[in-house]
């Protein structure tokens, strides 16, 4: 898997290998064998299991139902092009053209903190 490969080269080096986050739906199937490639959980459903056979709980984070609407609003209020398109209870987003305004957001976050 991806994070064997990537774990390799980190085995020598005096940098730690960075927190590895997961979005999903639930966090209720993921068991402690889990942690070999997720360290942390998001999750949108509220469902849970607290406790297991051995006591396991996987680290994890209910987000709520709107990750993806906090990220859009997220992404809109840094550019200066699009922040007309943020309302205090909504956004406004186009068929057409919302996959590319995102794309320039989102170039426009990594180029201010790089």
């Amino acid at each position: 898997m991806l994070m064997d490969h990537i774990r390799k080269f980190y085995a020598n080096s005096a940098v730690d290998m960075p927190q590895r986050h997961y979005f999903n739906r639930f966090v209720r199937d993921m068991r402690q064998w889990s942690m070999k490639y997720v360290d942390h959980m998001h999750f949108t459903t509220p469902l849970t299991s607290i406790t297991h056979a051995d006591g396991f709980s996987f680290p994890g984070e209910y987000v709520g139902q709107y990750g993806v609407y906090e990220a859009v609003k997220h992404i809109y209020q840094r550019n200066s092009n699009m922040t007309d398109l943020v309302k205090d209870d909504s956004l406004y987003v186009s068929k057409r053209y919302f996959s590319t305004d995102l794309e320039k957001g989102i170039e426009q976050i990594r180029d201010e903190w790089r």
